[in-house]
């Protein structure tokens, strides 16, 4: 996809991405097909990393949403994300004066409360035309990736990647112990040896946490292998530290079944799990297991 052929597609939006203006773009995208989707995507990434470049953290910026007397929000965190998501749905013209003088952010308000759902036209727009959900991080959002200097020690290119979210809310006991445990993975040389039977380059791991069961998935494209791993969220009720730590253990051990099942590779090394990880007692489960039973009975109930 050309440069021309992505600003083309964007100014369907008509120079904001909310949620009156993205059922356009949604179906223009699923028009053009699971290929020019994913062209659409990558043109996106790379815009978005462009902006990202630019000295705009930190800086102050109104949003049409707010009071009138409320002081600008300055661009931090999701804030920042949402503004560039902002600046490329206003257009090539404006994305271009914003890269080369970005003291104009202050000159105007923009509508970037929304503005991320510009990504969820590329995943909605690839299941509309699939039938299958869009697998890897949308286009603009972090993926955790091990520190340079991690890969320096470790004298090899970054070859695993991981992102966790979902429509709950995460423990930070189970994600600070995932994220560790993905370190330690990428660090060890036996899990690259495992790796290395792949014929792909790198692999991509998102777990999602919902309030539904919903289907795991592994594709591979672009030389790269992608796992959409989903899992409930009911099952991070009654559980320390200790236990939430030895559930985020496990749940990439399943993972790496999955990838080693579907990708016919070794069996992999065991997930390293931290010193305070502890499995859940007979006595916890039965406790959860009642608990469940009585929330059931009461849904039950006219």
């Amino acid at each position: 996809m050309t440069e021309e052929e992505f600003w083309s597609l964007i100014s369907v939006l008509r120079g904001v991405a909310n949620q009156r203006t993205i059922p356009a773009l949604t179906a223009a995208l699923a028009q053009q097909g699971k290929v020019r989707i994913e062209e659409f995507a990558d043109s996106l990434s790379e815009n978005l990393r462009r902006l990202a470049n630019e000295p705009l953290s930190g800086t102050p910026a109104r949003d049409v949403n707010d009071p009138s007397d409320a002081l600008p929000v300055p661009l931090v965190g999701d804030a920042l994300i949402n503004f560039h998501f902002a600046v490329v749905a206003a257009g090539s013209s404006r994305f271009q004066q914003i890269r080369k003088n970005p003291d104009q952010v202050a000159t105007c308000a923009w509508d970037f409360s929304e503005s991320d759902r510009l990504a969820e036209a590329v995943s909605t727009a690839y299941e509309i035309t699939t039938g299958q959900p869009w697998l890897g991080p949308l286009p603009g959002f972090h993926i955790h990736e091990p520190d340079e200097s991690t890969n320096l020690v470790a004298g090899g290119p970054i070859w695993l990647s991981f992102a966790l979210h979902g429509d709950i809310d995460i423990p930070t006991a189970y994600f600070d112990a995932a994220n560790t445990a993905v370190d330690m993975v990428h660090e060890d040389p036996q899990w690259r040896t495992w790796w290395s039977h792949a014929e792909q380059r790198d692999l991509n791991i998102e777990i999602a946490y919902a309030s539904l069961a919903e289907r795991s998935h592994i594709a591979t494209r672009k030389g790269g292998a992608w796992v959409s791993f989903r899992e409930i969220g009911s099952r991070f009720r009654g559980l320390n530290k200790g236990g939430l730590a030895y559930l985020a253990a496990t749940d990439l051990e399943a993972v790496f079944a999955l990838v080693s099942t579907s990708l016919s590779l070794p069996m992999p090394p065991q997930v390293p799990r931290l010193a305070h990880a502890t499995p859940p007692t007979r006595q916890n489960d039965a406790a959860r297991t009642r608990l469940e039973a009585l929330r059931q009975r009461h849904r039950r109930r006219p």
